[in-house]
């Protein structure tokens, strides 16, 4: 399910620069306050939460050091899961408790909207509404590397993951695993998630293969970190 949810402000709001950790918490509290048990599977540790969202699209801001200044009244996001009670749960959370505070300001809820969700075929091209994150662990270091799709592990990893997330929610192996992705533009980004700083890409891209695993990408994100607000894209 895919879902637009809009927001109402009071300008000029403040939040900060790196905000994606507030909106996830936002959206965690909101499951929680709907469903605690819902809750509580999403918190089990390095297994996909087969949720993702976007970055704040703010019609009117200013960028003051570290901050973004919102100008306009209304602002919104969008958020993907292939499992629809896990975004009923978001809904009726935010309806609950129609007030999401990111950092220091607050915003209320003013509308949500179910929007279309598109069918995958086996070529396709995706723009991201969020950064994709790719990472792996250094054998050395046991530390993570951030990827990017100037390597080629980048891919190899992107697909290992969308298989991992394939084997996950279905509890099978996909029938095909065969996937290639082609970079037409993008950009580097750096996003601070509390105090650990995450390299990830902006980025328009051809991907080709089962159309089953674009699909897990599509509607749970691609890459890693996906319920942090890394790798939600929309088809063009």
């Amino acid at each position: 399910m895919r879902l637009k949810i809009s927001l109402r402000s009071t300008p000029p709001a403040v939040i900060d620069v790196n905000y994606s950790y507030h909106l996830s918490s936002a959206i965690y509290k909101a499951i929680e306050r709907a469903s605690p048990r819902t809750s509580i599977d999403l918190h089990f540790p390095n297994v996909p939460k087969f949720f993702t969202f976007s970055k704040l699209m703010i019609p009117e801001m200013k960028i003051e050091a570290d901050k973004i200044i919102v100008e306009s009244e209304t602002v919104h996001f969008f958020f993907s899961t292939p499992k629809n009670e896990l975004a009923q749960k978001l809904v009726e959370g935010l309806f609950l408790k129609p007030e999401i505070k990111i950092g220091p300001s607050k915003f209320i809820l003013s509308q949500v909207e179910v929007l279309e969700e598109k069918k995958i075929s086996e070529k396709e091209k995706f723009v991201t509404l969020s950064p994709i994150n790719v990472s792996k662990v250094d054998q050395k270091t046991k530390k993570a590397v951030d990827l990017y799709p100037t390597q080629k592990e980048f891919y190899d990893v992107l697909k290992q993951n969308l298989v991992k997330k394939y084997c996950l929610f279905y509890n099978k192996e996909p029938e095909c695993n065969w996937l290639e992705f082609e970079p037409i533009v993008f950009k580097p980004k750096r996003i601070k998630i509390k105090n650990t700083w995450h390299r990830c890409v902006e980025m328009v891209f051809k991907a080709e293969g089962n159309p089953e695993l674009l699909e897990i990408g599509y509607k749970a994100g691609f890459g890693a970190k996906n319920s942090m607000g890394f790798g939600m894209v929309k088809m063009v």
